[in-house]
Parts: C-alpha cells; sequence; structure tokens
C-alpha cells in the first residue's frame, strides 16, 4: 500500500432540512468518517432545536421531528455547529492554502446529491459567521452512480438516481422506515459507494455475465465457456 494514503481519509454526510431552500433549518446532521480502504472509524450524528416556523408545513406533517423524544435529544444550533466542526477538523485530510499562503488541512465531504448538501451547509456556517472546515468541492455519489453505468455500458441504468433506488439496485439495505433518517442514509451512502466501486473494478466480462439470468442468456457474455 502507499503510504502516502494511508492517512486519506473521506467524511460521508447527510442532512435532514426543513424544506427545498437553503434557508430553511437542519434538523439533523449525521456523518461517517472512514479510512484509505473505506473502513468506517466513527460516525457523528446530532439532532437540532429549530424554528418552526422557519420550516415547509409541508415537512413536518407527520413528522418526528416535533416528537417529545426527538425535543430532548436536540441541541441549540451553536453546540450543533460546533460539534461538527470539531469532528471535521479531526478527521481533516486535504491540503488547503490560505491567502497568507499557509497551508492546513480540511474535511473530504461525500454526499448523495451532494449539491443540495452543500447549499444548507455553506449557507448554515455562513449565517453563523463560522468557517466550515471542508472542501468546497464535496463529492457526489449520485454523480459517481451516473458516471459509473455511463463508463460500463454491461450494466443496465436504474429508472432514476435516487438514494433508495441505487440501493435496491446494488442490493444495499435501506428499510423504507429508515429512510430520510440521517444516520441510516448516510450508513447506506457509505455502503453504496463500497458497491459501486466493486461494480467498476469488476472485469467487463463478469459483470455481462452477472446480467445474463438463464444458462441460455449467459453464453451471450463473452468468453462464457471459459468462465
Amino acid at each position: 500500500m502507499n503510504e502516502s494514503i494511508t492517512d486519506e481519509r473521506l467524511v460521508f454526510l447527510d442532512l435532514e432540512v426543513g424544506g427545498e431552500e437553503s434557508w430553511r433549518p437542519i434538523f439533523e446532521i449525521a456523518a461517517i468518517a472512514v479510512d484509505s480502504n473505506l473502513r468506517e472509524l466513527v460516525t457523528f450524528d446530532v439532532r437540532l432545536k429549530f424554528a418552526t416556523h422557519m420550516a415547509d408545513p409541508k415537512v413536518l406533517v407527520g413528522s418526528r421531528y416535533a416528537t417529545p423524544q426527538w425535543k430532548r435529544r436536540a441541541i441549540c444550533a451553536t453546540d450543533a455547529g460546533d460539534e461538527f466542526a470539531d469532528f471535521l477538523r479531526r478527521h481533516a485530510t486535504v491540503d488547503q492554502t490560505s491567502a497568507s499562503g499557509r497551508v492546513f488541512q480540511v474535511a473530504q465531504l461525500v454526499a448523495h446529491n451532494a449539491d443540495f448538501d452543500r447549499r444548507f451547509l455553506e449557507h448554515w456556517f455562513a449565517h453563523r459567521e463560522q468557517f466550515l472546515p471542508a472542501s468546497p468541492r464535496m463529492l457526489c455519489t449520485l454523480q459517481r452512480a451516473m458516471w459509473l453505468f455511463h463508463e460500463n455500458k454491461s450494466l443496465t441504468p436504474p429508472l432514476d438516481f435516487k438514494l433508495g433506488t441505487l440501493c435496491e439496485y446494488f442490493g444495499v439495505s435501506l428499510a423504507a422506515k429508515e429512510s430520510h433518517q440521517a444516520l441510516f442514509d448516510v450508513r447506506a451512502t457509505v455502503q453504496l459507494y463500497r458497491e459501486m466501486n466493486q461494480a467498476w473494478k469488476k472485469p467487463r466480462h463478469l459483470a455481462e455475465a452477472q446480467v445474463c439470468s438463464t444458462p441460455a442468456e449467459r453464453a451471450c457474455a463473452p468468453d462464457a465457456a471459459e468462465m
């Protein structure tokens, strides 16, 4: 193994929020730090207190965000921001250079549909006038999936690239009752990335053989007689 990459880390992220607009409140932040071999190192999960009038009412209908159990666990946004920033600093492995030329490290975030989470996170930290210790270039598993199916024509693309759809496609566990709970979603995102990595590394003739469901169809795969 290349010693220069042994300490590289990724921080997978999921936010639960109060609507589509980035000024809406963040309800929950969950993150999982992994090493360069995608092994889980530690998790982060915090629920936030929020002003209900700032959330889209449709999001709150029948939701768990205003239950007594939620309110007992929720903390204020200031404490949540400080705790999350500290978590990111502990897993910062990406070099950045300040305007004065000083080199420092920030975390490399990963999310599904990353632009959505990025907008909320950047707005939230800017509103609090706090530095976000993460690279502005957030990696995206949705984009990774789109590239995978573009590159490997032997794979039949799913109907859409939502997290739940891709998890079902790649055999990643994400029950309907778990969906849109940040820690469940982020753990599923980590496993989805692992599965997509394996699909990308798999030899093309094996992938083609995998999509043939009957013995007769398996003959369609190149080198089938040798497999």
